[in-house]
């Protein structure tokens, strides 16, 4: 009678290889696996960057490049520009594409940060900013632009009237201007710590170029009326 021998399915030194090559293909899963995700945030927070990036240049190009003096009276019969520079607040009226039977061609702006956020309002009335609780049925528009933004400043830029170059101001005081900036830079911090910067040249530059009321031209032409006409003697 012949005797039977066992055998094992697999011997030690087999199981200990099996075991090392699942052990390096989990390895080289969860690396690639890793590195898939580390590029895929590194892309989406990429993309979420450009993002922002791309609307703040949008509202920079479309706004404060096209931005003019319009003025408005306030309260006490007093034309006023629609424009307030502070050195977090930015204010001011901007040229835009009329469309279809919208005769208005103006858009009001207004840049500032909440919660961390760089918001931008916009209406197609004036906002009056000198009235501190005005009630008005007006649509104002809230667009958030960017996030993470820490802080932003201000620059207005004036031409020296003696030397003629150009200085920087914090602020923008209107009884002492004729007009509105030359140019307005942005300064943005991040909460990240990194800074940048955005700087565009204002449109409407020259004092006589101002929009709205214009109580000074009708006083010019009427008195011209009146020389030629012989009356007002």
């Amino acid at each position: 009678m012949k005797s039977r021998t066992t055998h094992n399915p697999f011997t030690l030194i087999e199981l200990v290889v099996a075991m090392a090559i699942m052990i390096v293909v989990a390895l080289i899963i969860a690396t690639a696996g890793h590195t898939f995700y580390n590029a895929y945030s590194r892309s989406l927070k990429a993309s979420k960057k450009l993002k922002m990036y791309m609307a703040i240049d949008r509202i920079w190009d479309t706004g404060v490049r096209n931005m003019v003096p319009f003025r408005w009276k306030d309260d006490e019969n007093v034309s006023r520009f629609i424009f307030e520079g502070t050195e977090n607040t930015l204010l001011f009226t901007a040229l835009r594409r009329a469309h279809g039977d919208d005769p208005n061609g103006l858009i009001f702006i207004k840049l500032e940060v909440e919660n961390s956020r760089l918001i931008a309002y916009s209406s197609f009335y004036p906002m009056r900013f000198w009235l501190e609780d005005e009630v008005t049925d007006q649509k104002i528009e809230k667009e958030i632009i960017a996030e993470q933004v820490k802080e932003i400043t201000f620059e207005y830029a004036e031409a020296d009237s003696e030397e003629g170059e150009i200085e920087w101001l914090e602020s923008w005081e209107e009884e002492e201007h004729a007009a509105i900036p030359l140019a307005v830079r942005m300064k943005v911090e991040w909460l990240d710590g990194t800074v940048e910067y955005w700087l565009r040249r204002t449109a409407g530059v020259d004092a006589k170029s101002t929009f709205g009321y214009r109580e000074t031209v009708t006083d010019n032409i009427s008195s011209v009326t009146s020389r030629n006409t012989g009356q007002g003697r």
